[in-house]
């Protein structure tokens, strides 16, 4: 029987998430997926030049399970520098502390994970969707229309239909590359959306909104925002029942 994966300990996400070979489009090459730990694990021993036993001490790893995530960190970058690929760093079972776990939030908070009782009592707390409804928009006026991607979309309208009047905010994490959908959920839960109207959204941009009652509704792009709004209203617009921008 296959043994579980444990929770590798990392200080922080990087800031920079992609590499590419200059003077080549991106659509021509080929993409190397380098896991969030094992960039942790070439930044502790390459970068800060510490011995195996204290870099796998601070992953929380045994000394042969850091050795192999090492080795295959720096197979996929030699791979890619020498074949001439795009690196992207996505993904992996890790931790960043206090309760930001991704293997938690991956598999149902398994027990091995050390945040396991923080991530269940936060998410008794938070899991709770609102009463607003938001729409992915191109700017924060009244003749916004529609933007595509959700983690990317310029501006939020939040409509309160209690109130009969719309608020528009900034999407603060549209610049950020693979973190932008997780960042735009979070702002909308902070904002009290219990609905989200958008064109496209991805995997775990969704999970999160759908772990916290949101449901998401297929909005057509460029379409102005209160035509799509009337449009939900009218039951015309088709539930998003997974992710479409995988």
């Amino acid at each position: 029987m296959a043994r579980k994966t444990k929770c590798r300990q990392v200080e922080a996400i990087p800031r920079v998430t992609e590499f590419k070979p200059v003077g080549i489009p991106r659509s021509r090459l080929k993409e190397t997926i380098l896991k969030v730990e094992e960039l942790e694990a070439i930044r502790l021993k390459d970068l800060m030049s510490l011995e195996q036993e204290e870099c796998a001490e601070r992953m929380g790893v045994s000394r042969p399970t850091f050795q192999r995530i090492l080795s295959e960190g720096r197979r996929k970058i030699a791979g890619a520098l020498i074949q001439g690929e795009v690196i992207r760093v996505e993904g992996g079972d890790y931790c960043l502390g206090q309760g930001h776990c991704r293997k938690a939030n991956r598999f149902k908070k398994n027990e091995d994970c050390p945040f396991r009782d923080f991530l269940l009592e936060n998410e008794k707390s938070t899991a709770t969707a609102g009463t607003k409804i938001a729409i992915c928009a191109n700017d924060d006026s009244s003749s916004a229309v529609v933007d595509g991607l959700f983690g990317h979309c310029a501006f939020f309208i939040i409509w309160d239909d209690e109130r009969k009047c719309f608020q528009a905010i900034s999407n603060q994490g549209s610049h950020l590359n693979h973190l932008a959908g997780n960042e735009a959920a979070q702002e909308l839960l902070d904002h009290d959306a219990g609905i989200l109207l958008c064109n496209r959204i991805g995997p775990n941009a969704f999970a999160l909104l759908k772990n916290a009652g949101v449901k998401v509704y297929l909005a057509e792009e460029g379409l102005p925002w209160e035509m799509v709004l009337k449009q939900y209203q009218e039951g015309l617009l088709p539930l998003i029942e997974a992710a479409n921008n995988v």
